[in-house]
């Protein structure tokens, strides 16, 4: 197993080759650094209980301004979730230690509770309300330094737009490529997550993709097995496209970043190995055409891989076991027949696995 190059490494490496500027390794250093002293110098279980207590601090502000938003109404609700939300930025930018983090993100988590439901109740139009919701979590996207509530407002914006399509009356076909897009851009951001995140915008990289990835396994889990619900919250009145069309994009998606993965690594995309990946994944794509779930995972998988975050890996894997099993129940097969293909397509597996090793050697790693 491959050992990991730290942080401070992979920086002097890029330093070295005039990737990455001399202001830029400072600024990463001194909070790597900051991070260190700052775990070392506090137990973890007084960080429990130090966030326990502002979560518990939290609430009983909640309790208090909940009667206060009954005697005010909508208006009232709506002003004190804004102002909550302000004053919980505010103060994220103020301190970075234990309670005053997780007080903030309390603080804040309850005012957009307050702001999108005081707003609703004030505008009187759901697709007012989804818009106000893409709107403020677009902004704390932006604007509120901690990432958690970047991933929270990630997946909530997409979210909130798959559902503002529903509204609107959207023609089935744009919720697909809604779906696609929102998948495109969580590999494009993974994919080049390295040079994104010595920009402008690094911090919001990783998360914005995180609550992508969330959204599209959120969708197609409801889509397989909750379909009437995926229905209702997404094209209850056109039409449903047939489900090879989303894995046929979802496997575009999927080819497209394994080829660059193969660029990456050095490897043509013409010769023997790639050849044999990319049709496999194809293989893959054309055998699980009800299922668009499990191209999805795969693609996912190779992300994990290639970035080596676990995070990514564990959610690709527990996704493509959920959807493999919604594959196996969705077949118009008798119990026999889908026993005989669990058989035969395990010894197939094996037999391709003894393939790539023969063919396909990998050097044994000097220690």
């Amino acid at each position: 197993m491959a050992l990991k190059p730290s942080l401070r490494a992979v920086i002097t490496g890029l330093q070295a080759e005039e990737a990455l500027p001399p202001e830029a390794e400072a600024r990463a250093l001194a909070a790597l650094e900051s991070r260190q002293q700052a775990a070392a110098g506090t137990p973890w279980f007084v960080r429990i209980l130090t966030g326990f207590g502002a979560w518990v601090a939290a609430l009983f502000l909640l309790i208090f301004l909940a009667m206060a938003v009954t005697a005010g109404g909508a208006i009232g609700a709506a002003f004190i979730g804004l102002l909550l939300c302000g004053g919980a930025t505010l103060l994220r930018h103020v301190g970075n230690n234990v309670f005053l983090t997780q007080l903030a993100l309390a603080t804040g988590l309850a005012g957009q509770l307050f702001a999108i439901g005081g707003m609703a109740e004030l505008l009187g139009s759901e697709k007012a309300a989804v818009t106000f919701t893409i709107v403020l979590e677009v902004a704390l996207l932006l604007v509120y330094p901690d990432l958690v509530q970047r991933f929270l407002s990630a997946l909530t914006a997409s979210l909130a737009l798959l559902l503002l399509l529903r509204l609107v009356s959207a023609p089935a076909v744009l919720v697909e490529l809604t779906l696609v897009g929102l998948t495109v851009l969580a590999h494009l951001l993974f994919l080049h997550q390295g040079r994104l995140q010595h920009g402008r915008w690094g911090e919001l990289v990783t998360p914005a993709a995180f609550g992508f990835i969330t959204t599209l396994f959120f969708a197609l889990l409801l889509r397989t097995w909750f379909h009437d619900v995926y229905d209702d919250l997404t094209h209850k009145t056109s039409a449903e496209l047939p489900p090879g069309v989303l894995t046929l994009g979802l496997a575009a998606v999927t080819l497209y970043t394994a080829w660059r993965i193969l660029q990456e690594l050095g490897l043509e995309t013409r010769d023997a190995a790639g050849v044999t990946l990319l049709g496999a994944l194809v293989l893959v794509a054309l055998l699980t055409l009800q299922t668009p779930g499990i191209i999805a995972a795969i693609g996912v998988l190779a992300l994990g891989f290639h970035r080596r975050n676990v995070v990514l890996l564990g959610l690709a894997v527990v996704f493509v076991l959920t959807f493999g099993v919604g594959y196996y129940y969705s077949l118009q097969l008798t119990l026999l027949a889908k026993s005989l293909a669990l058989l035969g397509s395990g010894l197939v597996l094996l037999g391709l696995r003894l393939f790539i090793l023969r063919r396909f050697p990998v050097a044994e790693e000097v220690p």
